[in-house]
């Protein structure tokens, strides 16, 4: 490998936008790499098969970006790493000359310790650590990285169970969720040897899920250790200590592999081919491999030979030696049980890559007729061979042994009598014999069914010539109009003799040729399906999808939006509106956790709103069914049997029903969100990263990354909207003549009537992509699969501090004046500004600029937040004009009215700004008080933040607001009993819901740029 011969600079990012180049290697300290950023941002392209993200650390209490799942991987350890002070992602360009060419490396990670060196990473998939290209780069900065006195690791895929516990032990890194009282509890408690069972039910004062999760806490913080090789169970035993974990990192580099070369993606044994010897006795003492002195394996990539066995406690074990002269010590069981290690073996014998068939698929072909003659036939041979029709003394027929097939008899004269017995010559009998000592019965198979290479598949004897080139004009056709069979067979024949020569490639019949063609639509879909739904199936990786298998609830929540069927009515302007629907679904176990409908586009507050709802479920509709009701901390009745205890008193509410919620509280611990502008808008990532959340955004217009939340949509359409009036169907195909005439729910009550269709249909269906997989068959709807989380996993309790809606607002950061905060051209005033009007912030940062972060609800904009820093108490800043108007006006409608007024008057002010609009609107403030109150009613439940009482929010509590908002109350009864429309009961549809027939999220990698082999998937 060449050595460094250039000097070796470094460039870092900073937070403030600030770019440092070449600043010298050997000079830097590891301070200044505290306020930098990664060096390299997401490269999202179309196809791209890995899967970039940001998780949440908590050692760094915030969000740390990785490129790949195999990158988070080496996450989780470091997060896992008592040891382990701070991680950087992408922490600097390294910069030198090599080999006479300059070159640049940007390590994955920076990883630095408490009691040891800083450490770099690079993250590599173990198979493409001997291509040159991948092993050069590595070298090099492998040497830059050591001459600095750092520690450098390659990391590769870790041990499946060991990653799988830590993956599930992750969710537990959140300190804030878990009860204090209860972890201090459980330290003092002895449980040190106990297992990890006998601690979940050591503390019965407490509910036992509550407990399994504080334990789980511990195991993550290392008070308590175990053996994380195998899958956590409750026989685990817990131990005091440090935990040993495995992980992957490799400190040297395998020797690179020329192409041609076999290395760590070809061994020696699949070089070999397998002659098909006859041989006496059959093969199968040839499929056994003598272990010994001298023989060859291939271990963890590379080759090694045995240089000596000896015998101990725990088995058999080797003396290895690889090709650089190392010596390594092995156990023998071990390590070909792991599959890091495989026999090379040195001569011909049977292999599972043979190219002919098993002999249970050669006679399964057989009709019954065909496998009684086969059975005959080697009845005959077993009396040939042994006298005996069985082929066994032990079970003798009638008159058995005969005397032409008795043992004294020799063995041409036996031929000779099977011959003359069947009527066929003794060469036949030789050949039979032959072939029954190899292959047994499947050996006397006359005729074998041919199954060909396994390419044509239906295609019988087509020419692959014209299979591929009927093949290559439809994927021509994959990105245009959708073209007919005739077309294709029409230009096959031109396209073949251009390529082959005229006459060469012999065309089939029109019959023939449309029979193809069928069978290439399965391969293929061209010609039957849409073009949309073409290219759908075209995209769809060519190998076997690979699947993310949540381990507990909470560990991924989907979100996503999609535009309704259906037409609904605006409750302000009494039009029609498209509507969209953004919904938070649980992976684990299907709950949808949050619902909202908003009108025509989706915003980033709506999105806040939806990931509120999976902290803060909404309440349960009046007259909803038990089994649809939650209760208000989101566990199910049959888990959580202690309400009554935890809650003195509060069960029961004023009309002596009890309380409860539409869906489970999830303390959610990734977010699977798509590329689309609210989903990771500063306003969500910040909140994200406010709350512990990871962020896994899906691939680019992959969206089977988001499968079961897809799969949603179609059932909610199925099950639902084709039922309600106002459906307009999923095109223009499907669609009525004039549906929109037809809208008739508001968009209020259309997301009530979703949100109860979900709560008393959804969630209490089975699903077929809901299981367990220790009871197969076993069909579980979604709140069973919730309490089968629980028991499985304990469960998170979601903090119930009344202000935590503020977390999902809006921030803008605006100057606190003599007269309050201007927002939009509007003044908010509060006693909450008292003693900061005028001041300069201590924030820092590009948008602060000594300004003050002002909380946003862009529903109602009457009111906005203020955050004292003296107290940490919020408080409520008023509009000038809010006790004016009393009606919550949206930024939207504000920025449209002033454009209104603008138009008749010069210098329009809020107040003319909103009487204009609501002229426009034909609701002008001639109506009289019980129009405008129903107005006001509906445009108040548009706000779907439920914000506590601050200190600034004396006026709700005035006996006069009190009165207005019990007068709508007594209207809004008197609107229903006065309407005589009976209440809507939930659709009872046919379609069945599934979850998992859609495409998901880990789709397999296929081998592509060199950029994308190296960031692989694990």
């Amino acid at each position: 490998m060449p050595r460094v011969l250039g000097e070796v600079t470094m460039s870092l990012r900073y937070s403030d936008g600030q770019v440092v180049e070449d600043r010298l290697w050997p000079t830097t300290g590891i301070d200044i790499f505290e306020p930098s950023v990664p060096w390299r941002t997401f490269r999202w392209r179309h196809g791209q098969k890995h899967y970039s993200g940001a998780y949440w650390s908590s050692t760094m209490r915030g969000h740390v970006v990785y490129e790949s799942r195999l990158e988070l991987t080496r996450l989780l350890y470091a997060d896992f790493d008592r040891d382990v002070t701070a991680v950087f992602a992408q922490p600097f360009l390294l910069s030198t000359t090599v080999g006479d060419r300059l070159r640049r490396h940007v390590p994955d990670f920076l990883i630095l310790r408490e009691r040891d060196v800083p450490l770099v990473v690079d993250v590599k998939p173990r198979h493409l650590l001997t291509r040159p290209k991948v092993n050069f780069a590595l070298g090099w900065a492998r040497d830059v990285v050591l001459t600095r006195g750092w520690d450098y690791e390659v990391w590769c895929e870790p041990p499946e169970a060991e990653l799988a516990n830590l993956r599930f032990l992750a969710g537990y890194r959140r300190d804030w969720f878990f009860n204090g009282d209860l972890l201090v509890e459980i330290r003092e408690a002895d449980l040190y040897g106990a297992s990890l069972g006998e601690a979940f039910r050591a503390f019965p004062r407490h509910p036992e899920w509550r407990v399994r999760a504080a334990v789980l806490r511990l195991l993550w913080c290392q008070h308590f250790v175990t053996d994380l090789a195998v899958p956590l169970s409750e026989r685990h035993e817990l131990r005091q200590g440090t935990a040993a974990v495995t992980g992957s990192a490799r400190y040297e580099l395998p020797p690179a592999v020329m192409d041609g070369e076999q290395g760590i993606d070809a061994s020696e044994s699949e070089t070999t081919v397998y002659g098909r010897e006859p041989r006496s006795g059959g093969r199968v003492n040839e499929s056994a491999v003598r272990v010994g002195v001298g023989t060859r394996l291939k271990y963890n990539g590379e080759v090694v030979t045995v240089e000596e066995m000896f015998a101990s406690p725990a088995g058999n074990e080797v003396l290895v030696r690889d090709g650089r002269g190392r010596r390594l010590r092995l156990s023998l069981r071990e390590a070909l049980a792991s599959g890091r290690a495989g026999i090379i073996p040195e001569g011909p014998g049977p292999g599972a890559d043979e190219p002919r068939e098993t002999a249970s698929v050669v006679l399964a072909q057989l009709t019954d007729e065909e496998l009684e003659a086969v059975r005959e036939r080697a009845a005959h041979i077993n009396e040939v061979l042994y006298g005996f029709r069985s082929g066994n003394a032990e079970f003798p027929e009638e008159g058995e042994p005969r005397a032409p097939y008795a043992a004294t008899v020799p063995k041409l004269q036996r031929y000779a009598a099977k011959a003359d017995e069947l009527g066929v010559s003794v060469r036949t009998i030789k050949r039979w014999v032959r072939a029954f000592q190899a292959d047994r019965e499947a050996g006397l198979i006359h005729n074998r069914p041919d199954h060909g290479d396994g390419t044509m598949g239906g295609l019988g004897r087509a020419d692959p010539r014209w299979v591929e080139m009927a093949l290559e004009i439809m994927a021509e056709h994959e990105k245009d109009s959708q073209p007919t069979r005739a077309k294709v067979i029409r230009t096959v024949g031109p396209r073949l003799a251009a390529r082959y020569g005229g006459g060469e490639v012999k065309l089939p019949t029109r019959a023939t040729a449309y029979r193809w063609l069928e069978e290439l639509e399965r391969r293929k879909p061209t010609f039957r399906l849409s073009m949309k739904r073409n290219r759908d199936i075209a995209a769809r990786p060519t190998g076997a999808y690979g699947k993310l298998r949540p381990t507990r609830p909470g560990e991924y929540l989907l979100m996503d939006t999609t535009r309704l069927d259906v037409f609904a009515m605006d409750p302000i302007t009494l039009k029609w509106v498209q509507a969209e629907l953004t919904v938070a679904m649980d992976w684990y176990d299907r709950c949808v956790t949050g619902i909202r409908v908003t009108p025509v586009s989706t915003q980033s507050i709506d999105v806040a709103a939806v990931l509120f709802q999976t902290y803060r479920p909404r309440p349960a509709g009046k007259d909803w069914p038990a089994s649809a009701v939650w209760p208000d901390h989101g566990i199910p009745r049959t888990v959580f049997v202690e309400r009554e205890a935890l809650e003195a008193g509060g069960g029961v509410d004023k009309a002596g029903g009890e309380r409860g919620v539409a869906g489970p509280a999830l303390v959610p611990e990734t977010i699977v969100v798509d590329h689309g502008k609210p989903f990771i808008s500063e306003h969500v990532t910040s909140v994200c990263q406010r709350l512990g959340l990871s962020i896994q955004p899906a691939r680019l217009r992959t969206g089977r990354d988001k499968g079961p939340i897809e799969r949603f949509f179609k059932t909610l359409r199925e099950g639902l909207l084709e039922s309600l009036p106002g459906y307009k169907g999923p095109d223009v195909f499907s669609r009525g003549e004039r549906p929109e005439e037809q809208a008739f729910f508001f968009l209020h009550e259309l997301e009530a009537i979703i949100r109860e269709w979900v709560a008393c249909v959804y969630h209490v269906r089975p699903h077929d992509g809901l299981l367990d997989t220790h009871v197969p068959g076993l069909r579980l709807s979604p709140s069973a699969m919730f309490e089968h989380g629980i028991a499985r996993a304990g469960y998170i309790e979601v903090p119930r501090d009344p202000a935590l809606g503020f977390e999902f607002l809006k921030t803008e950061w605006k100057p606190i004046h003599h007269y309050g905060v201007e927002i939009r051209k509007c003044r908010y005033n509060g006693e909450g500004l008292d003693g900061y009007r005028g001041e300069t912030s201590p924030y820092t940062g590009a948008k602060a600029k000594g300004m003050w972060p002002i909380h946003i609800d862009p529903d109602n904009i009457n009111y906005v937040y203020f955050r004292r820093l003296d107290t940490r108490r919020w408080h409520t800043l008023e509009w000038e004009h809010a006790p004016a108007m009393k009606f919550p006006i949206s930024g939207q409608a504000i920025e449209l009215a002033r454009k209104l007024a603008g138009k008749k008057y010069r210098f329009p002010d809020d107040e003319t700004a909103v009487a204009e609009l609501l002229e426009r609107w034909h609701l002008g403030l001639g109506l009289t008080m019980a129009e405008r109150r129903i107005a006001l009613r509906q445009a108040r439940e548009q706000s779907v933040f439920e914000l506590p009482a601050t200190e600034g929010d004396d006026i709700r509590t005035l006996p006069s607001v009190a009165r207005i908002f019990a007068d709508d109350s007594a209207l809004n009864e008197e609107t229903v009993e006065g309407a005589g429309v009976d209440e809507a009961e939930p659709y009872e549809g046919l379609a069945p819901s599934d979850d998992d027939e859609e495409d998901e999220l880990d789709g397999p990698d296929a081998a592509g740029d060199f950029y994308a082999d190296a960031l692989e998937d694990a």
